[in-house]
C-alpha cells in the first residue's frame, strides 16, 4: 500500500482505538461497560472527516472489501484468513459499534452480564486481528457513513411495499391483529423470500410455524406484545442492516463481505428490488459479494487450522477468488440480470478444490 498522509493518519487513528480497547479491557466495569461502548463511537466520530475522505480518495474502490452484519470476527474460525482470497483492501466493519442500538443504561442485570461478556470478546479478538495482521486490515466504523435516521426511514418504507393494501406504518399497526392478518396483507411473492431468525428456510414450515418458532427461540423483545408489533421488530433489523450495507456500498463503491443467510438474502432482495427505482449501479459489487458468500459456505478452516498467517499468505500469493471467478465465466461489466448463480457456484467450487485447496 503506498504510504501518504491520510495513510499515515489512518495507522495513526487505528492505533489510538486499539489503544483505547486495551485500556477499556484492563479497566472494565460491569457497571459504566455502556458508556465505553459510547466512548468508542464518540471516537469514530471525532475522526469521521479524515475516515470519509481515505474511503473516498485512498481505498482502491472494487478492490477494497468489508467485512459487515457481523457482531463478532470470528478468528477462531480463521475468517480473516477467507477474506485475503478476496480484497486487496481488507476492512472490517466495527462490531462494536452494533451494540449501541441494544444497549442501555437500564439492562437487566442478566442481560448486561451477557452483553458484557460478548463485548470483553470482541474487544480481544479486535486486539489480536491488530497485532496478527494489522498491515492488511483495520477495523473501521463503515456501518455509520450513513445516518441512522436515513436507513430507518429507508427500512420502514420497504417494511410497507410488503404488504398489499398497507399505505404506512400507522395503517399497519391499525389493521394487523392476528397472524391471519399478516399472511391476508403479505404479498404473495414477499412469503417466497422472507426469513425470521438465522436458521429459518423457506419452505422448511408454514410460515405462522416459523414465525413462532422465531419469537420462542430467538426473539430477543416482549413475547407478550401484540403480533403487529412482534412481526414489524422480526423484520426491522434484517431491512435495516440491508439498507445499511446497500447504501454503504453505493457511497463508498467498497465490497461488502457477507458470511451469513439472512444478510446475504435481504441485501440482494433489497439491491434487486430498488435497482430501478433508486438508480442504483452495484451490479459488480453484488457480483463479488456473490462470490465470496458462496466461498464462505465451502470455506474448512480446519484445512489450514495451526498455519501462520504470515505463512497462509505466502501460500496464497497470487491467489484472488474473484478475479479466477470473473475470467473464467467473463463477468466483467456484466449486469446481474446476465449472471447466473449456479455457474457461479460451480466457479467458486472450481476455485476451491482446483487451486486452494492443492496448497495445503
Amino acid at each position: 500500500m503506498i504510504k501518504t498522509k491520510f495513510m499515515e493518519e489512518l495507522v495513526k487513528i487505528q492505533n489510538e482505538y486499539i489503544y483505547l480497547l486495551e485500556l477499556g479491557l484492563t479497566e472494565w466495569d460491569e457497571e459504566y461497560f455502556v458508556e465505553f461502548i459510547e466512548e468508542l463511537n464518540l471516537f469514530w466520530k471525532r475522526n469521521e472527516n479524515v475516515l470519509n475522505t481515505i474511503y473516498e480518495y485512498e481505498f482502491p474502490k472494487l478492490q477494497t472489501i468489508f467485512l459487515t452484519a457481523v457482531t463478532k470476527i470470528d478468528l477462531e474460525y480463521l475468517q480473516h484468513y477467507s477474506m485475503k482470497i478476496s480484497g486487496k483492501i481488507c476492512l472490517i466493519d466495527d462490531p462494536l459499534i452494533s451494540y449501541l442500538n441494544l444497549l442501555d443504561k437500564d439492562l437487566p442485570p442478566k442481560m448486561r452480564e451477557k452483553f458484557s461478556d460478548v463485548i470483553q470478546e470482541n474487544i480481544r479478538e479486535s486486539i489480536e486481528l491488530y497485532k496478527t495482521a494489522s498491515n492488511d486490515f483495520f477495523i473501521l466504523p463503515l456501518r455509520t457513513v450513513i445516518p441512522t435516521e436515513i436507513v430507518t426511514k429507508a427500512a420502514q418504507q420497504f417494511f410497507i411495499s410488503l404488504f398489499e393494501g398497507i399505505s404506512s406504518i400507522k395503517d399497519y399497526f391499525g389493521k394487523i391483529n392476528t397472524f391471519e392478518d399478516i399472511e391476508s396483507y403479505l404479498k404473495e411473492p414477499v412469503k417466497d423470500w422472507i426469513l425470521f431468525g438465522w436458521d429459518d428456510e423457506v419452505g422448511a414450515n408454514s410460515l405462522k410455524e416459523r414465525f413462532t418458532n422465531f419469537v420462542n427461540t430467538e426473539f430477543m423483545g416482549n413475547k407478550e406484545a401484540p403480533i403487529s408489533e412482534v412481526f414489524f421488530f422480526s423484520q426491522r433489523g434484517y431491512l435495516s442492516q440491508g439498507m445499511n450495507i446497500l447504501f454503504t456500498m453505493s457511497t463508498t463503491k467498497f465490497v461488502p463481505y457477507i458470511r451469513g443467510n439472512v444478510p446475504f438474502r435481504y441485501l440482494t432482495v433489497l439491491y434487486t428490488s430498488l435497482k430501478y427505482n433508486l438508480n442504483l449501479d452495484l451490479d459488480q459489487q453484488i457480483i463479488r459479494t456473490t462470490i465470496s458468500y458462496l466461498f464462505e459456505r465451502i470455506f474448512d478452516f480446519e484445512k489450514i487450522n495451526g498455519l501462520s498467517y504470515e505463512e497462509f499468505l505466502a501460500k496464497i500469493n497470487g491467489l484472488n477468488l474473484y478475479q479466477y471467478v470473473f475470467q473464467k465465466l467473463h463477468l466483467e461489466n456484466k449486469e446481474l440480470q446476465d449472471t447466473s448463480l449456479r455457474d457461479i457456484n460451480l466457479a467458486v467450487n472450481e476455485f476451491y478444490e482446483n487451486e486452494f485447496s492443492p496448497l495445503f
